[in-house]
């Protein structure tokens, strides 16, 4: 009887996945990415969930990432978000919060210099992605107790929110 109720109650929660809905993980960086750099800048587009891409670039001291829909990645005014680069900069997967098939929220491991002593952080950054339209709403400091599900319990918050208007 006890190896039954261990065996359901790790059956549930492996697939929950989060409380609310999916969070599938898609590459960061990779051959299923599509490599635009030039000499000096780094540029690459991964695909996401439900037609939605992430592009990253890569100036050296200056890193960005734009959310989007791959049909409208060219048109976003301006990248979802923009800092001074640190170590690797991003990490190797985006993890994506769904509502009814679509992504509402994202979650990637940045490094960033911060500071007047420049120093490194590692941070869970959390977006809200709302159509065409993603924000930066938080970030969880990667040697916080419990980040992981910090992270994903902001980005679950994140997903039913809307971005601010500018």
């Amino acid at each position: 009887m006890r190896l039954v109720i261990v065996s359901a109650t790790a059956l549930a929660l492996a697939g929950a996945g989060s409380a609310f809905g999916q969070t599938p993980f898609t590459p960061a960086m990779g051959p299923a990415c599509k490599d635009q750099s030039k000499e000096g800048f780094g540029l690459w587009t991964c695909p996401g969930p439900a037609g939605y891409v992430v592009r990253f670039a890569d100036e050296g001291n200056i890193v960005s990432l734009t959310i989007a829909p791959r049909r409208a990645i060219e048109k976003v005014q301006g990248p979802t978000a923009q800092w001074r680069g640190a170590g690797k900069a991003f990490g190797d997967k985006v993890q994506w919060i769904m509502r009814a098939g679509v992504p509402r929220a994202a979650v990637i491991r940045t490094w960033s210099r911060v500071g007047d002593d420049e120093r490194e952080i590692q941070e869970l950054s959390v977006f809200a992605i709302n159509g065409e339209k993603a924000c930066l709403v938080g970030a969880v400091e990667i040697h916080t107790g419990k980040a992981n599900a910090t992270a994903l319990a902001r980005a679950e918050q994140a997903a039913d929110s809307r971005c601010p208007e500018k």
